[in-house]
């Protein structure tokens, strides 16, 4: 003891400040003061190093000695004064863990711990306050200096002389956990104590391999100190007679989860390392301790779920998933179970990130085999003796994070986790210090055996209705990731999958599925909307046939606002055309992709262009009568034809020579061998391909074309009078390739049979072809022409008609122009035709008096106001007004200007009162001028054209929506929006009811970005609610058509497309979508509050004051409205309202009674009543500018440049 004593007099103790210990003390260890000046002189005096190590060794030699001496603190404490020995130890504990970069101050720092963890050796450390929890833990600090030395690797000159500052550090702590190790038991430390949670966490942090990849340090040595870690760890957690600590097991688990959550966060390399390291251990501690350890884990496990952090990111999001699956799979079956319903509980909780990672989870557990499938097995079972689990026999396939694990394996875990197995739990222990490295050295298969997953069960039907229930989530990201899980579920070919299914869909004719799926194809967000079409076409290819209303939804689908939504509608109609082709389902790719090919996004057109390449370019063959064809390819053509859109075809055709080499000489050889072989439908499919390609491809043979010609112009029995024209339009397309005496030859013929008389029904198309092989000598067209004008013109006004079409159609080859006699002729006619025409002279006259206008502007105005006329006219037979219309448009595409001032009756044809197919034909006719070009979309014809939008008629709606979904701009929209308010509403117009007022504005509003919604908020509060105001200080009751028009703008303003904004919900948790439309609202929200304290609100008080005596509908909606201002803005208007008492009331009454209910406008397409919340403040429209009065100023004197 003496040798002890002179040892630690070499420390000078009692020229120690006692001031400067009891600082320290009070302190309870946390905070050093600087070192007293005159005992720093002597510790700089000291080999500090040297004197720690005599220190230590008079210990140890003073303990082992034999001698009958009290070998305790009660003896030692009377010549030791052991408080400023603690405080000079804890002194350079702390100076060393704050200075970890200098060598001199860390060994400094791992002696003292070492010399502190001798003096706790001695008995009576506890009587005499010697062991320090705070003290304790702060020592076992020094554990993570390899860890901080390898984050500061800028600190040193390269990375060789870090790795032999680790390797040194890691050899001192050797020895350090070895002086550790020797005292821990005797320490007799549990959870009760203070700073348990520190010292475990301590322990804990060098066991995560964090730098095991990154220098070439010790491993070996390193992994040896790990060993002797997971020993203290495992004396920590026990009791002192063996059995396991829960509490203690607990805070292990506590320990591990910030080093799992930190690893997760970042998935680099070193992080997989950590994460796996930590996985192994975690499940080597379920294993071990049974049943002690479940709590625990189960707790780990729930909050790995719980914590925010990172979550935000969906990489993050995805590695903790992987994460908490590995670790689930280590559960049995009935704590497997229980908490897979705690997952589906926090599928349901308030925040966003909780479900986001509930959503996620539950995506990976639908890949387990469900309940039914599985024997009953008994499941956990407690053991009296030594708590273990009892576990089951089955292995699961490796989980993505284990896998991760084995990808990288740790070789600390390699090393400590050895003679581990699954086959008895009862029998796991942990190795000893005493056993060799070498003998349990485990292989990556050995690891992966090791942690290999149960098999668990999960029960189907209930997750599927859990992801069901998350389709109306408040946040458009769930929304998505539940629809498209749902996808994936219908896309599974597990019986069990299709099972929960058919329980998920019920037993009604619409199916769950299938109504969430249309239900969402209206959502407001465009991701929901996408993933919506994903779920629906599942849905349909599982149908045979689909029905055409469910088509109709993907059909409606391709013209959506959004561009993500009409690549996947157009894939989706695509795709189920290949997988199940029929007549139904080619109609409806008809009807929605085919339209598309004129998509201001050339994307879309791109896409629409290449699958019509995939359906009919690459699947036709050569025509062999033994081989089995494809009936896809033909089966398309006849849509085409059916629906006639050949014009559609020659685009596609046009867009596929730019993209790709598919057309071209070896399809017209191709063709060219089904050209009549079958029938009469075949040939029809070929020539509409052939024409629609004829003009891209250089094809010299064309004598099959000429063959076929001549075999249908000879032929006697009856053939589709549609083969003839086209194979002339062909053969006028290739005529330049043919020979000079085939030329001749077919030119001949061809005026020989318009002089015989034998051209009915494709007379323009044989006199063009006849004049395009011989265009120097027409002088047949000119005799033929004038003989059939004479004919006509003795015949007069009642002769017959055939000659004048004839003189008609030969006009327009003929190098003389028709006489004016002719034009007369035809003019008379239209004023005043004789008694005895039939409709069907009436509309050939018309047509005849159209032709005679392509070729002269003379005659197109002349006979332009005459067709006009025609057009009103009820008592006109409808073939003639119908022609009229085509005629007019014809017209417009060589002389607009005619046509420009005759606008007005062309829009009449659209009218309510006009027959069917007349204003079928008039929206399909004003839709192609618009598109061509030909005419503008201004108004009036922009207010008439718009309010096709509500027609009943599907045919006459179906070209107007298309235009104005796909094609106007949504600045024109929003430029003439609050004016089709107006202008619907104004008396003498058209009548058209509220409900399709709301239908047209419906439409519109789907084109307005976020911002120009607003900006209409703020134009209608100011032009129409201010304006009704005004009007009523000046009359006594508004204009009806003001009040209709102020009933129209109430009701946007409450509705679903355009509610007012909510003031933003400070709740700190929304996913990334509702946070970009939050910022891009703010940007806009001063002006619009101020519209809303300005103009809205003393408009509705002043509104509601003065026709409060009316009642009415009027009456409810701006009770309506000021309910919601009330509630969206309470603080700013909250004076306002209250002064009113009787407005007040009714708001109250209003809430009471009928509450806060959808709007009663347009209900198509709009959005879930789930929605995100409205942002909060739209945009007012930019205030003008004040003219500047400009007076010129002298020119500038011009300098000369020398």
């Amino acid at each position: 003891m003496m040798n002890v004593i002179n040892e630690l007099n070499a420390l000078h103790l009692d020229t120690l400040s006692d001031e400067w210990v009891q600082a320290i003390y009070y302190s309870e260890f946390l905070e050093f003061g600087d070192i007293p000046p005159e005992y720093e002189s002597i510790l700089e005096s000291l080999d500090i190093k040297a004197v720690f190590q005599s220190i230590m060794k008079s210990f140890d030699d003073w303990l082992n000695t034999t001698n009958s001496d009290d070998k305790s603190w009660a003896t030692l404490s009377n010549h030791v004064m052991h408080e400023k020995l603690l405080a000079i130890i804890a002194y350079h504990i702390d100076y060393g863990s704050r200075n970890i970069l200098t060598k001199e101050y860390r060994n400094n720092a791992l002696l003292a711990s070492r010399l502190y963890y001798k003096l706790l050796f001695v008995p009576g450390y506890k009587a005499y306050h010697i062991y320090h929890s705070q003290l304790f833990a702060h020592s076992l600090g020094c554990l993570g200096f390899p860890k901080a030395m390898c984050d500061n690797e800028d600190s040193y000159y390269n990375t060789k002389e870090l790795t032999r500052e680790v390797n040194s550090v890691i050899r001192e702590l050797r020895h350090f956990v070895l002086d550790l190790q020797a005292i821990i038991k005797n320490l007799q430390l549990n959870p009760n104590d203070m700073n348990f949670e520190d010292i475990l966490s301590n322990l804990v942090d060098i066991t995560g391999g964090a730098i095991v990849n990154k220098l070439n340090v010790d491993k070996i040595e390193l992994g040896n100190i790990s060993r002797v870690i997971y020993e203290l760890i495992d004396v920590l957690i026990c009791e002192a007679n063996g059995d396991p600590n829960k509490n203690a097991i607990q805070l292990v688990f506590k320990c591990i989860l910030p080093k799992l959550v930190a690893a997760s966060m970042d998935c680099r390399n070193a992080n997989n390392l950590i994460r796996a390291s930590y996985v192994t251990y975690s499940g080597l501690l379920l294993s071990r301790y049974g049943k002690s350890a479940l709590p625990g884990y189960t707790i780990l496990l729930q909050h790995l779920c719980y914590t925010l952090d990172g979550l935000e990111r969906a990489e993050v999001r995805a590695a903790r998933v992987s994460l908490i699956i590995g670790l689930m799979s280590l559960l049995p079956q009935k704590s497997y179970s229980n908490f897979v319903k705690w997952i589906i509980k926090l599928s349901t909780t308030s925040k966003v990130s909780h479900r986001q990672i509930a959503m996620e989870m539950l995506s990976k557990l639908l890949s387990n085999d469900p309940e039914e499938a599985k024997s009953k097995e008994p499941v956990m079972e407690t053991d009296n003796s030594d708590n273990s689990l009892q576990p089951t026999t089955e292995q699961q396939p490796q989980n993505e994070a284990l896998d991760e694990m084995h990808k990288n394996p740790v070789d600390i875990a390699d090393n400590q986790l050895a003679a581990m197995s699954t086959d008895d739990e009862n029998s796991q222990k942990l190795p000893s210090a005493e056993k060799e490295v070498d003998e349990h050295e485990m292989t990556e298969e050995e690891v992966a055996e090791l942690l290999s997953a149960r098999a668990h069960t999960v029960p189907l039907a209930s997750l599927l209705r859990a992801v069901y229930e998350r389709v109306a989530d408040v946040s458009g990201t769930l929304r998505t990731r539940a629809l498209v899980m749902l996808a994936d579920c219908l896309a599974s070919d597990r019986p069990a999958m299709h099972q929960a299914i058919e329980e998920l869909n019920g037993t009604g004719a619409v199916s769950r599925l299938m109504a969430v799926s249309a239900r969402c194809v209206s959502d407001e967000r465009a991701a929901v909307r996408r993933a919506a079409v994903a779920l629906l076409q599942r849905l349909l290819a599982r149908r045979s046939p689909p029905s055409a209303a469910d088509l109709g939804i993907l059909v409606g689908l391709c013209r959506d606002a959004s561009i993500l939504v009409r690549s996947a509608a157009i894939t989706a109609l695509g795709e189920l055309v290949v997988q199940s082709p029929s007549d139904p389902m080619i109609d409806a790719f008809l009807s929605g992709p085919m339209h598309q090919l004129s998509d201001p996004e050339n994307k879309v057109q791109e896409q629409v262009v290449n699958l019509i390449q995939q359906i009919l370019i690459d699947r036709l063959q050569k025509y062999e009568i033994t081989d089995i064809e494809d009936p896809l390819p033909w089966m398309f053509l006849a849509g085409i034809t059916r629906h006639n859109m050949r014009r559609h075809l020659q685009k596609a055709c046009t867009c596929l020579t730019k993209s790709s080499n598919c057309i071209n000489h070896r399809l017209v050889d191709m063709l060219s061998t089904h050209l009549g072989t079958a029938s009469d439908e075949r040939d029809l499919h070929c020539l509409v391909l052939l024409t629609s390609i004829a003009r891209l491809v250089d094809y010299s043979d064309i004598s099959f074309v000429l063959d076929y010609y001549y075999k249908l112009a000879d032929d006697t029995k009856w053939r589709d009078a549609r083969l003839l024209p086209l194979a002339l339009e062909l053969a006028s397309v290739w005529a330049r390739w043919t020979a000079a005496a085939a030329r001749h030859a077919l030119r001949d013929h061809l005026v020989q049979r318009l002089a015989a008389g034998d051209a009915d029904g494709c007379r323009i198309a044989c006199a063009a072809l006849a004049a395009q092989l011989d265009p120097d000598n027409l002088q047949w067209a000119t005799e033929l022409m004038q003989l059939s004008e004479k004919q006509a013109l003795e015949g007069g006004p009642g002769g017959e008609m055939e000659e004048w079409m004839r003189a008609a159609d030969l006009s327009l080859v003929a190098p003389v122009p028709p006489s004016s006699s002719l034009l007369k002729l035809f003019l008379d006619a239209l004023s005043d035709p004789p008694p005895a025409w039939g409709p069907e002279q009436r509309g050939a006259c018309v047509a005849g008096a159209g032709r005679l206008c392509v070729r002269s502007r003379t005659a197109a105005t002349a006979v332009a106001p005459r067709l006009a006329a025609l057009l009103p006219d009820a008592a006109a037979p409808l073939p003639a007004r119908i022609n009229a219309l085509l005629a007019l448009t014809d017209i417009c595409t060589r002389y607009t200007c005619i046509v420009e001032p005759l606008l007005e009756t062309v829009c009449g044809c659209v009218a309510a009162e006009a027959p069917a197919a007349l204003r079928r034909a008039a929206a399909r006719s004003l839709t192609r001028l618009l598109l061509a070009g030909f005419l503008r979309l201004r108004t009036p014809l922009y207010y008439r054209y718009c309010a096709l939008l509500a027609d009943d008629d599907h045919d006459v709606r179906e070209p107007a929506e298309y235009y104005v979904t796909s094609c106007l701009t949504a600045e024109t929209i929003y430029y003439h929006f609050v004016d089709c308010v107006l202008h619907y509403n104004k008396e003498g117009n058209e009548s058209i009811t509220f409900d399709a007022r709301q239908l047209i504005y419906d439409v519109m509003l789907q084109r307005l970005s976020l911002v120009q919604k607003l900006n209409v908020q703020c134009r209608l509060a100011r032009e129409v609610l201010q304006h009704a105001a005004d009007s009523l200080d000046e009359a006594d009751d508004l204009p009806p058509a003001l009040e209709a028009a102020l009933l129209d703008a109430i009701t946007l303003l409450c509705g679903p497309r355009m509610k007012l904004p909510k003031k933003p919900q400070n709740t700190g948790d929304a996913d990334i979508d509702d946070l970009q439309e939050r910022v891009t609202t703010n940007i806009v929200s001063h002006k619009m509050k101020r519209t809303v304290a300005e103009v809205v609100v003393p408009s509705v008080l002043q509104l509601y004051a003065r026709m409060r005596p009316r009642g009415g509908q009027l009456i409810m909606s701006l009770v309506r409205i000021a309910t919601d201002l009330l509630n969206d803005y309470r603080h700013e208007i909250e004076e306002l309202i209250e002064n009113d008492e009787e407005l007040v009331e009714r708001v109250q009454q209003f809430q009471g009674t009928i509450g806060l209910e959808p709007s009663f406008g347009n209900m198509r397409n709009l959005v879930t009543s789930s929605a995100p919340p409205e942002p909060d403040t739209p945009r007012a429209p930019r205030r003008r500018p004040r003219p500047v009065t400009y007076t010129p100023r002298p020119p500038k004197k011009r300098a000369l440049r020398i």
